[in-house]
């Protein structure tokens, strides 16, 4: 087992696993509900982290998550806007109003 990513958000790491295995990577994620013993053990110990289960996918592992990383970091972003519904303010990078869910009437749905 090979160490190919690790983040303070669990989420983050959860979901490229999920992008791995649809590449047909086994991972699995370790310190998943470690964040308990922080304070007890140095910070970084208990960050979530993504194991690819054999050691020859550790290469191409560590490409696929710094490749969707990268196209993550680049993804367009919107402007803020107003719901339609409810009248709040949404950040650009919601398509859906946070507070009634309401759509974007500015983004097209494909």
């Amino acid at each position: 087992m090979k160490l190919v990513f690790e983040h303070i958000d669990f989420t983050v790491v959860g979901h490229l696993k999920t992008v791995l295995e649809a590449e047909g990577i086994k991972a699995e994620v370790r310190n998943e509900g470690a964040s308990g013993a922080t304070g007890e053990l140095p910070f970084a110990q208990v960050y979530p982290e993504l194991w690819v289960l054999n050691n020859s996918d550790e290469a191409r592992a560590k490409q696929i998550v710094k490749d969707y990383r990268n196209q993550e970091a680049n993804a367009p972003v919107g402007p803020d806007w107003t719901c339609p519904v409810c009248k709040e303010h949404v950040e650009g990078v919601f398509t859906e109003c946070w507070n009634c869910g309401a759509a974007n009437p500015t983004v097209a749905i494909n």
